[in-house]
C-alpha cells in the first residue's frame, strides 16, 4: 500500500536528490557533460572600507543567477546598481553564459532591471501575500 509521511531525514532527501540526478542525466544531454556545483560569485561594493552594497548570485545550467542586488538608501541614485549589473553581464561574456537571471518583488526594483534590458518572464501574485514576485531574464548569447 503506497503511503506518504513527513520526514525530514537527509539521508533521504540524498536518496531522492540521487535519483532525479540519474533520471535528468538521461534525459538531458546538457546534465550528462556538465556535472558540477553551483559557482558562488559575489559583487561587493565599497566606500573606503565601509560596505555599501553589491551583488550575490551564482552561476548554474549556464546562466548567472541574480540572488541579491543591494545599495545603501544614500547611495542610490549614482549608479552603482547600473555598475553592479554591467560587471554581472561581463562575467557572463567572460564565461560564456546563455544569460543573467533574478526575481523581484513588485516594491523592489522591477523597472531597475528592464531599463538595463531584461525582461519578465514570469510572475507570480500573493507571493508573499499582497505582493507580486516578478522573474527577470536576459540572455546574452
Amino acid at each position: 500500500m503506497i503511503s506518504i509521511k513527513n520526514n525530514n531525514e537527509q539521508k533521504f532527501a540524498d536518496e531522492i536528490l540521487d535519483r532525479l540526478i540519474k533520471f535528468n542525466d538521461s534525459k538531458c544531454e546538457w546534465f550528462r557533460n556538465n556535472r558540477s556545483d553551483d559557482k558562488e560569485m559575489n559583487f561587493l561594493v565599497f566606500n573606503n572600507d565601509k560596505l555599501i552594497g553589491g551583488a550575490i548570485g551564482c552561476i548554474k545550467y549556464n546562466w548567472y543567477f541574480l540572488d541579491l542586488l543591494y545599495v545603501d538608501e544614500e547611495y542610490r541614485h549614482q549608479n552603482i546598481g547600473t555598475k553592479l549589473i554591467k560587471e554581472i553581464e561581463n562575467l557572463a561574456y567572460k564565461e560564456n553564459l546563455t544569460g543573467v537571471r533574478m526575481e523581484t518583488w513588485d516594491f523592489q526594483a522591477r523597472n531597475f532591471y528592464e531599463k538595463n534590458g531584461y525582461k519578465v518572464f514570469a510572475q507570480i501574485e500573493d507571493c508573499p501575500p499582497n505582493t507580486i514576485d516578478y522573474f527577470l531574464k536576459k540572455k546574452l548569447k
